[in-house]
């Protein structure tokens, strides 16, 4: 039983490794012509890098067997690339796209949430100033609202990496599960050409995400999981009240 629950606690933190290709599915109309074909090549790209860093990642560890350390330094990544490399220029490099690689992750929610709030605005379940653009053509009060929400939450939880990546990774899963289920419903309640195709990929990926989501929900619920399971519904019934 704990050997179990070792391995799906590791798989839970390895979920979060594989979010951020929606990104791209969010942001569709900001592509040029054709948008769906540049989405698609892009996300198709995304997907076969994270898939060789992830694989070839794990393998590396395999052979290095990297030790991880309570308080992150060195990083598993920094272990396994001083073993490859040793401490020279490419050892430098490698730590240097690192963190130019989390800064871009960082944005990605910057470039995101604005628009998907936007959104939400516009079907009257979130603040209309969020709909405004600003002078650089963005929504600028989605950008800030964002900022202020992590600066607090930043606070709260000291800035551990523990405590926040169960927010994400619960808040994420959840999303993806209600998004292709809501597809897998448009699907049968239309019927469109190839709906069957449509319904096996949506049908499948909602049933994966779910159980990723309540892995990770039952490994993480005491390094801060419980936060999400209180939030969400409270959440929901303000915006439901908001649309009102």
């Amino acid at each position: 039983g704990a050997s179990i629950y070792v391995v799906l606690h590791a798989f839970a933190s390895g979920g979060a490794a594989v979010t951020g290709v929606e990104a791209i599915s969010n942001g569709v109309t900001a592509f040029r012509k054709p948008e769906w074909r540049n989405a698609r090549t892009t996300l198709v790209i995304m997907g076969s890098l994270l898939g060789v860093l992830f694989f070839g990642l794990s393998y590396l560890s395999t052979k290095i067997r990297p030790v991880p350390y309570e308080e992150g330094v060195p990083t598993v990544i920094s272990q396994i690339g001083e073993g490859v490399f040793g401490r020279g220029l490419l050892w430098g490099l490698l730590q240097a796209g690192t963190v130019l690689i989390l800064i871009m992750a960082a944005n990605t929610s910057f470039a995101d949430f604005p628009r998907l709030a936007s959104f939400h605005a516009g079907d009257n379940f979130m603040p209309k100033q969020l709909t405004k653009r600003g002078h650089r053509l963005v929504f600028s009060n989605g950008i800030i609202f964002l900022a202020v929400s992590a600066s607090v939450l930043l606070v709260v939880t000291g800035a551990k990496v523990d405590r926040l990546i169960p927010l994400y990774a619960i808040g994420v899963f959840t999303s993806f599960t209600m998004s292709q289920a809501g597809m897998a419903r448009h699907h049968l309640r239309e019927r469109e050409k190839g709906w069957r195709s449509g319904l096996l990929i949506n049908g499948t990926g909602a049933v994966m995400t779910l159980v990723v989501a309540v892995v990770i929900l039952v490994t993480k619920f005491t390094h801060g999981a419980w936060v999400i399971v209180l939030l969400v519904p409270l959440m929901v019934w303000g915006l439901a009240r908001l649309n009102k």
